[in-house]
């Protein structure tokens, strides 16, 4: 077999899809690059170009022969999303990600460019004045919710501290159960974003994991067999054709269940949101709880998918690869729901606690009755 000279000279714009390995991210980011493409005049190339491929392939071309001249382009481009953000069109983490499909053409297609300058002049985020839900108001989400998806929704969302569009991500791949010596459920692991380039591990309480499994068997009863791994996490069911629950149903569904919980009254006159967002309010409460358990920080924001640098990039295939989830066990009884799970949950801790003592205890004993015995050998 020989390869054909057109798999060998590869488009920058095939480079850039073939660097994005999630099929959702490369959509995304194909339809951003698009737009800030048709943003560049044309008498900036040599000639009017007319397709994506066309462009991304001239633009690519001019960075390489003037690196000053693609500098330029971006930095119009900021300026253009600053005044957007100046008019509350978008926010400042918007324009980030916007950015992003640009730096992954650049990565792509080897080209050294140095975003340091760029990067200062990017709005930062401001400090966010939302709030997050308190354990009361999940209570009433969750009084509410009637099935289990919901369920599943509110007790993940807020134990695993992940963004809403991670719905478009997860299958059952994605997760992993962890149990204590009597085989009871101790919590899990949960991979977001996977084969994402902003792909990173958090995990979820016992609370949320009795969900997913009870979830588990409603699929078999479903479909007469568990899920696959390559299959979404949940779904909705029409005419016995499976769709994954991404985000947008996700928000649907929140939307429905706080209206319901009476968590969402008609706003005030002059005011434009709430004061805990529908989704968001989720990922806050599990920054607060981790917080307030005394979490490490580092551990924290790596949960959260902020970027820290800590190791992360290895396999995982159990709970001893998971480093950090002794440490997330401390929020467990902050981060559940229920107050019959919770107590069941510190109880669990105390019992573990308690054993603990004793095996000191017992050790210390062993320890002591041979220091004795080995000062009667010397005596004698």
């Amino acid at each position: 077999m020989k390869l054909d000279i057109s798999d060998v000279k590869s488009s920058a714009f095939q480079n850039f899809l073939d660097y994005i390995r999630n099929e959702k991210t490369r959509k995304k980011y194909t339809n951003d690059l698009q737009k800030f493409l048709d943003l560049i005049p044309d008498k900036i190339f040599e000639e009017k170009k007319i397709d994506t491929t066309d462009k991304t392939e001239a633009f690519v071309a001019l960075v390489r022969d003037d690196v000053k001249i693609g500098k330029s382009i971006i930095n119009a481009y900021v300026r253009e999303l600053k005044k957007k953000v100046d008019s509350k069109e978008i926010s400042p983490a918007r324009v980030l990600n916007l950015i992003k499909p640009i730096k992954a053409l650049f990565a792509a297609n080897d080209i050294d460019f140095s975003w340091k300058m760029i990067g200062k002049s990017i709005p930062k985020p401001g400090k966010s004045k939302d709030m997050a839900y308190s354990r009361e108001q999940l209570q009433m989400l969750m009084a509410n919710a009637t099935n289990l998806v919901d369920k599943i929704m509110i007790t993940l969302s807020s134990s695993a501290g992940f963004r809403i569009e991670a719905w478009d991500y997860f299958t059952w791949e994605d997760v992993l159960f962890f149990y204590n010596d009597d085989n009871s459920l101790k919590g899990g692991a949960l991979r977001v974003y996977h084969g994402d380039n902003e792909e990173y591990w958090t995990h979820f309480t016992p609370e949320a994991g009795k969900y997913l499994q009870l979830y588990k068997e409603y699929w078999k009863s479903r479909f007469m067999r568990y899920p696959k791994d390559s299959e979404p996490l949940v779904i909705s069911v029409r005419i016995h054709d499976p769709k994954r629950i991404g985000k947008r149903g996700m928000e649907s569904r929140m939307n429905t269940l706080a209206k319901k919980a009476g968590l969402r009254p008609p706003l005030e006159p002059g005011k434009k949101r709430h004061k805990v967002m529908l989704a968001h309010g989720l990922r806050k409460y599990f920054n607060t709880m981790m917080r307030r358990a005394k979490v490490n920080f580092l551990d924290k924001e790596d949960m959260m998918g902020h970027k820290v640098g800590l190791e992360s990039h290895y396999e995982r295939y159990q709970e001893d690869d998971f480093e950090r989830f002794s440490e997330y066990q401390k929020a467990i009884p902050l981060l559940t729901i229920s107050d019959d799970e919770r107590m069941r949950v510190e109880n669990e801790k105390l019992k573990s606690e308690k054993t603990e003592l004793e095996q000191i205890k017992e050790d210390n004993e062993k320890i002591l009755n041979w220091i004795a015995r080995q000062e009667n050998k010397n005596q004698k």
